[in-house]
């Protein structure tokens, strides 16, 4: 029997008004009508939507938004959506077979100041499958001890001290196909820059079905 899902989509709304309306026009093109459950800092009509205010930009918030989305939702899994991340339809027709964590590792970045190319990166907290239930278990244990919210890049503690951003030790499994999941660094997120892989061979002109990354940065950064 298949299992149910939720498109969890979060952001603190940092980002150009225009550039994420055409990030979630996307998302909602591709995700083959799976319910979406929005978190924002502003109201958003973007499925189910819960407003938190303008809480501010950092870790902390994204993953509170995290958990008070995947609390809402009733699905056994959610497919994390952000609001700079562009996916393939592959993303989110994805079945989960039951494990906890899986993680799409076919990801490529595109910077803004540098648009012509893609960086490719192992993997993102931006596009992972999740089964709900360990989302509230995990973010419950790790939030336990912040700030309701906090403004600014600070990063989640662990209880014994370990710093836990996005799960990176947690067990998981990878799923992909030939077409990457993009996400884009304007500088206007919590992150302004991501770590990619090194040599010629993860920077690349053109992908499939997304085609040049000079094109994609022109149709949704300016």
């Amino acid at each position: 029997m298949a299992l149910s899902k939720t498109v969890l989509y979060y952001t603190s709304n940092r980002e150009k008004p225009e550039f994420e309306a055409k990030v979630r026009q996307t998302t909602l093109e591709n995700c083959g009508g799976i319910p979406i459950i929005s978190v924002s800092q502003k109201p958003i009509d973007f499925g189910e939507n819960i407003c938190v205010g303008d809480v501010g930009c950092s870790y902390v918030n994204a993953f509170r938004q995290i958990l008070i989305g995947a609390k809402a939702a009733k699905t056994d899994y959610l497919y994390f959506a952000e609001s700079d991340f562009l996916y393939p339809p592959a993303y989110f027709s994805f079945n989960p077979t039951g494990k906890d964590l899986y993680r799409y590792n076919n990801i490529c970045i595109v910077f803004k100041k540098i648009y012509s190319r893609y960086y490719r990166k192992e993997f993102s907290i931006g596009a992972q499958v999740a089964k709900r239930e360990f989302v509230v278990r995990e973010l419950e244990i790790y939030l336990k001890d912040q700030p309701q919210w906090i403004d600014g890049p600070f990063r989640i503690q662990h209880p014994n001290g370990v710093i836990i951003p996005d799960w990176n030790d947690a067990p998981c499994e990878y799923f992909s196909t030939e077409v990457p999941c993009v996400s884009f660094k304007t500088g206007d997120g919590v992150a302004k820059s991501a770590r990619t892989m090194p040599g010629a061979e993860n920077r690349l002109w053109t992908v499939p079905y997304w085609g040049e990354a000079q094109k994609l940065g022109e149709k949704y950064l300016l």
